[in-house]
């Protein structure tokens, strides 16, 4: 006999709990409030399971005989490709070889896209509610963060287009928090057309605190060459924050203009935090900032995060929901592991010594 749902919920709950990701600090999910919403998505779940059906049993047809389209016509696009690129040209001719690399483009894009339309339907349906489980939350399939808000943290790389998608905004224990799939891409021209190149794709993480502003300007990096460094002091206009851990600056690269804030800010407990940071999210490309009364964090990632399982998957399984919910709960743990300091106590205290050394 089946399990029913309850028990698959019990014992998916239970596997999670088992890896190394533990998240303690994002327990205010009750599992009360997980169950109920698990069994109020059931009827959700059952329509998406008919839209999947309806959706894999196109993606199957067309993946069938997406393969004797290949073997026909690749090597009559192939020999076309060879003509253009050997036969002589006029001068103001801009054609080129790129047939075959269309086609498997075009093949490609028309062979997954039932299985993008529900995973866009999958996401309408149950992302929102999910999200209320944290609190007051909002979710935006193709939302994002407003540019003006990151750009003056100094880390955003330049770019010509932006795009994002997977939303979240809302507030967790006090501190209002943005987080999106961002998509930063910058425009190269080559043989007389433009191409555009990510310069950043992964996930981008705003926290806002309400009641706290920074003095000044700190940035962390991934460590990069000395010449990268010197750069990087000039253009930021910003100096090497002088830590005192070998292992955390093998990693990254500290740069401020407030030597006594970036000290308490990069105490050894958040470099620990940091450095753990790294290695789960394995953020090669991890930087973050920290100005006015924001934290800004970038972490480069080619995982494609807050998505159900694949197609062939019933929708009705529940290990898409729970998986959606650790990820979120994962972002949602940076504040509790990045219990910032209150830079006013601080620079209060700085002040206080430098007036009693002077008396």
């Amino acid at each position: 006999m089946g399990l029913d749902i309850s028990e698959k919920i019990r014992r998916f709950q239970w596997m999670l709990s088992l890896g190394k990701n533990d998240l303690p600090e994002v327990s205010d999910v009750r599992l009360a409030e997980e169950k109920d919403f698990l069994d109020s998505a059931q009827e959700k779940l059952s329509h998406l399971e008919e839209v999947r059906k309806e959706k894999y049993k196109i993606f199957a047809f067309r993946k069938k005989i997406a393969i004797p389209l290949i073997v026909v016509l690749t090597p009559i696009l192939a020999y076309a490709d060879y003509l253009l690129l050997f036969l002589p040209k006029g001068s103001d001719d801009d054609s080129g070889p790129g047939l075959t690399l269309f086609f498997f483009f075009a093949l490609y894009t028309w062979v997954t896209h039932p299985r993008r339309q529900y995973v866009k339907a999958y996401k309408k349906k149950i992302l929102p509610g999910l999200a209320k489980l944290f609190g007051d939350f909002n979710y935006a399939l193709k939302g994002r963060i407003n540019m003006s808000l990151m750009r003056p943290s100094r880390i955003i790389p330049a770019h010509d287009r932006y795009s994002a998608e997977d939303c979240f905004q809302g507030t967790y224990k006090g501190v209002d928090i943005q987080f999106a799939e961002i998509n930063l891409q910058e425009k190269r021209r080559s043989k007389n057309r433009d191409t555009y190149v990510s310069v950043f794709k992964g996930l981008a993480v705003l926290l806002e605190m309400k009641n706290k502003k920074f003095y000044g300007h700190t940035i962390l990096d991934h460590n990069k060459s000395k010449i990268s460094e010197w750069f990087k002091e000039k253009s930021l206009d910003l100096k090497r924050a002088n830590l005192v851990d070998p292992e955390f600056e093998d990693i990254f690269d500290a740069y401020t203009n407030d030597q006594v804030e970036a000290r308490y800010l990069v105490d050894p407990l958040m470099m620990e935090r940091l450095v753990g940071m790294y290695e789960e999210y394995e953020g090669n490309k991890m930087a973050s900032a920290f100005y006015d009364s924001k934290m800004l964090i970038l972490i480069a990632s080619t995982h494609n995060h807050f998505e159900p399982a694949d197609i062939e998957i019933p929708a009705t399984d529940p290990r898409s929901i729970l998986n959606m919910k650790k990820e979120i709960g994962e972002i949602l743990s940076i504040i509790d592991r990045l219990d910032l300091y209150d830079p006013n106590v601080v620079h209060e205290g700085v002040y206080k010594r430098t007036a009693d050394e002077m008396i």
